[in-house]
């Protein structure tokens, strides 16, 4: 792996600086910066638990293959997001975890982690609620429809890769495969229900970029409380 520029060295939206982190401890706690190209693998399962990685800039996958060798995609991480929490637990990384788009990471060393932790309350209870959100993620995988299921998708993503605020517009860092795969449905049925979204004015797609036009409606969809054929 190569270090990556420079000016990722003190990067002032890093969760460490907002809680009352010195610069110096900040220093302390991180081992490396990590660019990784698309596609190009961060961690391996059964691989020793040493470090965390917080994301810096990009988008991260975590799945495991199949005896067929397909990928069950376990999840995605964005920027201000933690990867590797589930390793705490077991001392090896659970999933293989590849970048999607070019990637940095800050790679923590679980010690060096837990000393910051200790020294800054603040920043225990930003750590827990993050580790809890990233919990709750997800939890439209039991929805009963395709529809539901990508509807929720959408909307979550729209919140976490703009934290700030919801965004209606934004570019789909993955592919109808790795949606599929996530979803537990076929790149089909992803691409069916798209272009019902499409058809209803619900979204509009031009290549990767994604508009929500009518967000409210799609938020009903999520919830299972709006009745209209593109459920069907």
């Amino acid at each position: 792996m190569r270090s990556s520029l420079s000016h990722y060295s003190s990067c002032t939206s890093c969760m460490f600086t907002p809680f009352g982190t010195t610069e110096e401890q900040e220093n302390l706690a991180i081992k490396q910066y990590r660019t990784l190209e698309r596609k190009e693998v961060l961690c391996l399962p059964k691989h020793k638990f040493q470090s965390l990685y917080v994301i810096q800039h990009g988008v991260l996958k975590t799945y495991q293959a199949e005896v067929d060798g397909k990928e069950l995609i376990r999840g995605f991480y964005f920027a201000g997001e933690i990867l590797g929490y589930e390793a705490i637990y077991t001392g090896h990384y659970l999933f293989s975890a590849a970048a999607l788009t070019e990637t940095v990471v800050c790679e923590v060393p679980y010690e060096n982690f837990l000393e910051l932790l200790h020294s800054n309350p603040e920043l225990q209870k930003r750590i827990l609620y993050l580790i809890s959100r990233q919990l709750n993620i997800g939890s439209y995988l039991v929805s009963s429809t395709a529809a539901q299921r990508l509807a929720a998708f959408l909307i979550d993503l729209s919140v976490r890769l703009h934290p700030s605020e919801i965004k209606r517009e934004f570019i789909l860092p993955m592919s109808r495969q790795d949606i599929g795969n996530y979803l537990r449905l076929t790149a089909e049925t992803i691409s069916r229900v798209f272009s019902r979204f499409q058809k209803n004015k619900i979204i509009a797609i031009n290549h990767k970029k994604v508009y929500l036009k009518q967000p409210e409606k799609l938020k009903q969809i999520a919830d299972g409380l709006l009745a209209t054929p593109i459920l069907l």
